[in-house]
């Protein structure tokens, strides 16, 4: 492969890959995943939701740049590294259904502006780049498993900055493709999670599996009954490969997430059991939490069927499993602290 090749991405020896928001959740599982491949890997992250623990400690094939994406100081720190670069992977952002609601202004403006200094660095240099946007752009959900081709959400209210900003860079990531040719995927998380998901970042299943070691109740919102598909990191990371090495997919929405649906309520009483603790699960109105304006989400499963056919990934590790792993990391963080 020509290091600078737009036609098609490989993950190896001679790859250099720049992954931002690299020392999070799922950009060091991603960064991870890439060093076992043999890839140069340079991560871009701010550590405002990342940690350099996360990260393996002297690995001469990996470099670190501590800085947020996005600001005006950096953009040439920016374009330099994606110059570097053989493909992009855009993982910086904001996370967190509380703070998204509470903080619109900073959330959706730091979103817009990582997502335009990524797209026009690589603009600039024509890389290869892949987007993680987020399942939040669907709304409130539906009734049945959601598919690309549903429409996205346009409703102002304050979590939806959030969507309307992922949905945005959307925008401009397919206009790299479509307009100027470069090779762009976008994929659409559904709530990923295992090792080293933080639970102040307010996500559930951490935020459940937190509570749970410190025999604190477990707060589920409204009636339980909405249901999410759980997707193990480590899958999540394999998909991102997948997708980014698939050419029918470009310039196109990718949906990423688990195949099996839990109700919140069920997925409370899986994690006090398997903690082996007593923690008590509490009920309480969303709109207790958040206040009156929260939009409430109801059944958010997605529909991979199209990730499937085209690359034929599927999840390896079930519910139960992310459910464990997460619980060993976040034991394991506490006898390190």
């Amino acid at each position: 492969m020509d290091n600078h090749s737009s036609d098609m991405v490989e993950f190896g020896p001679r790859t250099h890959v720049l992954v931002t928001g690299g020392a999070g959740f799922v950009g060091s599982a991603l960064a991870d995943l890439l060093l076992a491949r043999n890839c140069r890997v340079t991560v871009i992250d701010d550590l405002s939701n990342g940690s350099l623990r996360n990260l393996p400690d002297g690995d001469p094939r990996l470099t670190i740049r501590t800085f947020r994406v996005g600001d005006p100081a950096y953009d040439a720190a920016v374009r330099e590294e994606v110059g570097l670069a053989d493909a992009v992977f855009h993982l910086a952002s904001p996370i967190g259904v509380q703070r998204a609601h509470k903080e619109r202004f900073a959330v959706t403006s730091g979103i817009l502006e990582s997502g335009c200094s990524i797209v026009e660095a690589c603009r600039l240099h024509r890389r290869p780049l892949l987007y993680t946007s987020s399942s939040e752009v669907y709304g409130s959900g539906r009734d049945r498993p959601i598919t690309e081709s549903d429409p996205v959400v346009t409703d102002l209210r304050p979590r939806w900055g959030y969507a309307a900003a992922k949905a945005a860079v959307e925008h401009l990531v397919a206009g790299l493709f479509f307009d100027l040719g470069i090779p762009t995927w976008i994929v659409r998380p559904f709530n990923m999670a295992g090792p080293r998901q933080r639970s102040a970042t307010g996500l559930v299943l951490p935020a459940f599996v937190n509570a749970a070691l410190r025999g604190e109740p477990l707060v589920v919102h409204d009636d339980g009954e909405q249901r999410r598909a759980f997707l193990h990191v480590a899958d999540a990371a394999e998909g991102l490969l997948l997708v980014m090495q698939c050419r029918s997919l470009r310039g196109r929405p990718v949906n990423l997430g688990g195949s099996e649906a839990v109700q919140i309520g069920n997925l409370a009483k899986m994690v006090v059991e398997a903690t082996q603790t007593n923690a008590p699960i509490v009920m309480k109105p969303s709109s207790a939490v958040y206040g009156e304006k929260f939009a409430v989400t109801y059944d958010r499963v997605p529909d991979t069927s199209l990730l499937t056919t085209m690359t034929g990934w599927r999840p390896l590790r079930g519910t139960m499993q992310t459910i464990l792993d997460c619980i060993e990391h976040m034991r394991a963080e506490r006898v390190i602290a």
